[in-house]
């Protein structure tokens, strides 16, 4: 089922709450105008008593007789609603005079406003006594004539209403589309597009209320632009990475296949496995650096950082021990951070990794684990590192000149990411006794 647009659904709305407005409007109006029609036709009768007192007897009998509806008014004819009906009556209470169409009921002696029935009709009265004759006119309204008129009075105006109505959603239809016309030039301006083009949207005369929408749509296009370049300077760089074991392993692989004797066919599946070997590694560090980059960090929880380095210390001691180096470790007891254990683990391997491999033979690799705030630091005595080349380390495939070690060149690059995910920063510096080179996570 297709659901409504924008345009619809604002103008459903504005017309339903117009039409609740206008019906509150309507009820109120009706109960206005009755009590205003109430008040005037009081004000009629009132008037009216008066008048007829002012007469004769002689010519309120001729105003009786003059047609004035059926003889007592209750049935519906094409008489004048509003002629008045009236009764004298003496001081003694015999009625003198009757007006056409005035009900035939008995005397009575109050004055004022008041309601009688009379076959089943109510009758609005007023009765006005003169205090020197003694005289007592009695004023009639005809029944229903109070509501008719409220009716007529509701009725109209509830058609001007029914007959707006459908106009003002015609208008509120035209201009809702009109003023939705920037989102639809934002649409077509984005539909033309094709997915290489991701430049900012540029459009002339943008109403302030779209323009928070198209400088959204620019930055995001702006984020996808450089996500893109990110991508494929990672793609070409992988590339040319994995190009240069591959041809060594397939070089060797030549070699093992040419070779008459089984010293040098040994030799070249040994340097075959050592190719595999580092090609593993650095297809498993690419991997890894993509997982980080496109997906959000897995959800944290309490890790000691002490005990990630005390495990990873002890993974590359044998290493360390083939290079004659002394690796140290100097920890608190319990040093927790929130975070993935598995990533934070990279983290630690990687700093540890580097530091051995890196590590002038004989030397010193001393691992530090402190609290408040968090902080893991790894040390080494090993040739220092200008302040230029740190500020590049951190770039990805990007390896120090003069270092004979094999390395991928993206473990400073995983270590900052998972850092930055976690709330922690890497900072490279000086190692051991002011010398060597370190690094330093410290987490928030």
């Amino acid at each position: 089922m297709t659901r409504p647009g924008i345009r619809r659904r604002l103008v459903m709305l504005l017309s339903a709450s117009v039409a609740l407005v206008w019906a509150g409007m309507l009820a109120w109006s009706y109960f206005d105008t009755r009590e205003e029609v109430a008040e005037q036709a009081d004000a009629r009768l009132e008037e009216g008593a008066r008048t007829i007192m002012l007469l004769d007897l002689s010519k309120l009998a001729a105003l009786a007789k003059s047609p004035a509806g059926a003889d007592d008014g209750d049935d519906d004819d094409d008489d004048d609603e509003l002629q008045l009906r009236f009764q004298v009556w003496d001081r003694t209470g015999t009625l003198r005079v009757s007006s056409r169409g005035a009900p035939q009921v008995a005397f009575h002696a109050g004055a004022g406003h008041a309601m009688i029935d009379h076959r089943q009709y109510a009758w609005h009265t007023y009765a006005l006594r003169d205090p020197v004759e003694g005289y007592q006119v009695r004023v009639f309204e005809r029944p229903g004539v109070r509501g008719r008129l409220v009716n007529q009075t509701a009725t109209r105006m509830a058609q001007v209403l029914l007959v707006g109505l459908p106009v003002l959603a015609l208008l509120a239809w035209i201009s809702i589309g009109y003023g939705l016309r920037p989102l639809r030039r934002v649409s077509d301006a984005i539909a033309l597009r094709d997915a290489g083009k991701l430049d900012p949207i540029d459009l002339a005369a943008i109403p302030a209320e779209v323009q928070p929408l198209v400088d959204a749509l620019n930055r995001l296009l702006l984020r996808l632009s450089a996500s893109l370049a990110h991508e494929r300077a990672f793609t070409a760089d992988a590339a040319h990475e994995l190009r240069t074991p591959l041809a060594a392993i397939k070089i060797q692989a030549e070699v093992a296949l040419g070779a008459f004797e089984e010293a040098e066919r040994s030799h070249a599946m040994r340097q075959i496995i050592q190719g595999v070997n580092r090609t593993t590694h650095l297809v498993r560090q690419l991997l890894l650096l993509a997982r980080l980059d496109q997906a959000p960090a897995a959800p944290g929880q309490p890790v000691d950082l002490a005990r990630l380095a005390a495990d990873s210390a002890a993974r590359f001691a044998g290493a360390a021990l083939d290079k004659g180096m002394m690796l140290e470790l100097v920890a608190v007891d319990a040093c927790v951070v929130h975070g993935d254990p598995v990533a934070l683990g990279v983290l630690v391997d990687n700093l540890i990794d580097n530091a051995v491999k890196y590590g002038q033979p004989g030397g010193q690799v001393r691992v530090v684990v402190s609290a408040c705030p968090a902080t893991l630091a790894v040390l080494g005595d090993g040739p220092a590192v200008d302040a230029a080349t740190q500020a590049r380390l951190v770039d990805r495939f990007y390896r120090a000149e003069g270092n004979a070690a094999e390395g991928s060149g993206l473990g400073l690059s995983i270590v900052a990411r998972i850092a930055q995910a976690y709330g922690g920063r890497l900072q490279l510096g000086t190692g051991l006794a002011g010398s060597g080179f370190g690094a330093t996570v410290m987490f928030a």
